[in-house]
């Protein structure tokens, strides 16, 4: 939806049960996109032109999901309330019609709500939102703010509420695809209703997740989990693949993903596959999240150091002479932070990187994303802080073996980021290969695309590993 006098674009919508009202998501008009979050919640009758009125224009952070109750009396929306900051937490706001009032509701939650939906009588809504690298199910008390968490393990989604106390959703987990299930909240048993892909998946091998935590940078608890290989055996020792999530202000989550950074693609090819939720990871509390604001190279590194080291001593059968790093977007940029700071790694594979923070600033679309975090490079002291977290800055230090991957697309961290670093590699005979997919964008979207990148990124770890996959890659 869209008008082009206005020049007002909507980003999302909700229709009321009487089809009476319309709640919808736009950034207003002549707002900068580049720099600015500012995201409104708008409400407009249907049956007569009237002005829409503006829920949120007290409010400049980014406003999202909006929810009508069943009854229609009420609207439920998710509220950001730091202005220019993608990872502020959402906040639950609520407004009413007969009074036209919002307030928040459980205002001091600490977690971060990613959606919304009304149980059937209106009195509870069920939040779905990541915990401690889970996307778990809580129900919130419309009068009262009091929750309660209904799941409790994997990931949840696409709630739907059957009655005033039971829904569906899709639950999956690193060894289980998506399925629907139903959960009754008075026991909070969930009863699985389908397996969708019994057959396809029967003789696949999927590995569960183990989960393990740490003392990281500052003393704080860090949370991890790992995966054992195919035709896994205590007595013999095996490479270990480490998967670094983006963001940074994202999370690895237990889920089933279908996109390039399953654990379960590295474990079935003979990698004990570690996810580590590093400072600056969502799901573990806001101040978590927040923390890494001006040191994106250095509570995370020291993260992944020390999670490298308690697993390595814990888990015996992990060859510590045979070890990679992977990661796409932050995960790049890490992945070639690491590369200017370690050498324990055999190789590496940057999916999307930036190379560095200066000339990244000046190429992304998003532009808020680095002046919150890092700074502007015009100014001394983002400048200063630019360089600090710099990995160009250490590329003399660069000498492990390294995979590029980048799409033509890619607006937020342009490919010249991934072309700076592989040709600073080639010109000093380390070495590295870029592949390059010109028809796509951040992310690898097309199926034909996802099976080179795999192929890709999997012949290049097990080749400068000497490991034998269980299958034939290439």
């Amino acid at each position: 939806m869209s008008d082009p006098l206005t020049r007002w674009s909507v980003d999302d919508y909700a229709i009321s049960p009487l089809g009476d009202r319309v709640a919808f998501v736009v950034r207003a008009p002549n707002s900068n996109m580049a720099y600015s979050t500012k995201v409104d919640v708008y409400l407009a009758s249907t049956q007569d032109y009237c002005r829409p009125r503006h829920l949120t224009a007290r409010i400049n952070g980014t406003a999202s999901m909006p929810t009508f109750s069943s009854d229609g009396r009420r609207l439920a929306w998710l509220q950001m309330e730091t202005p220019g900051y993608e990872s502020d937490r959402n906040r639950v706001y609520l407004y009413t019609m007969a009074t036209r009032e919002s307030v928040a509701v459980a205002y001091d939650w600490d977690l971060s709500p990613q959606s919304l939906s009304w149980s059937k009588d209106d009195k509870v809504i069920y939040a779905l939102t990541p915990n401690k690298g889970r996307n778990l199910i809580h129900s919130i008390e419309v009068g009262t703010g009091k929750r309660k968490e209904l799941t409790t393990c994997g990931s949840a989604g696409g709630v739907r509420p059957i009655d005033e106390k039971s829904f569906l959703y899709v639950y999956s987990s690193e060894n289980q695809s998506g399925d629907i299930h139903k959960l009754d909240t008075a026991d909070c048993k969930p009863i699985r209703l389908t397996s969708v892909n019994k057959e396809k998946l029967e003789n696949v091998f999927l590995s569960p997740a183990e989960d393990f935590w740490f003392g990281g940078a500052q003393g704080d608890r860090v949370h991890g989990w790992l995966l054992r290989p195919f035709g896994f055996d205590s007595r013999k020792s095996y490479p270990m693949a480490l998967l670094i999530h983006g963001g940074p202000h994202q999370a690895s989550t237990q889920c089933f993903s279908h996109a390039q950074w399953n654990p379960n693609m590295y474990a079935s090819a003979g990698f004990v596959t570690v996810v580590i939720n590093f400072h600056g990871s969502s799901s573990y509390g806001q101040n978590f999240t927040d923390s890494i604001q001006h040191r994106w190279g250095d509570y995370p590194y020291v993260d992944l150091m020390r999670g490298i080291d308690y697993v390595t001593t814990k888990y015996k059968f992990v060859d510590k002479s045979r070890m990679v790093a992977l990661g796409g977007s932050y995960g790049g940029y890490m992945v070639n932070w690491l590369n200017g700071h370690t050498d324990i790694f055999k190789c590496l594979v940057a999916h999307d990187g930036k190379f560095s923070t200066v000339s990244g600033f000046y190429g992304t679309d998003e532009l808020w994303f680095p002046e919150r975090d890092l700074g502007k490079p015009w100014e001394e002291t983002g400048r200063a802080i630019l360089e600090q977290n710099n990995p160009e800055r250490f590329a003399a230090n660069f000498n492990t073996p390294t995979l590029f991957v980048h799409g033509e697309k890619d607006f937020r961290i342009p490919i010249t980021e991934s072309l700076g670093a592989w040709m600073m590699l080639r010109r000093r005979d380390i070495p590295a290969r870029l592949v390059y997919f010109p028809d796509e964008d951040h992310w690898i979207n097309h199926g034909g695309n996802s099976i080179r990148w795999y192929t890709e990124v999997l012949d290049w770890i097990t080749r400068w590993t000497n490991t034998t996959s269980p299958y034939a890659i290439r």
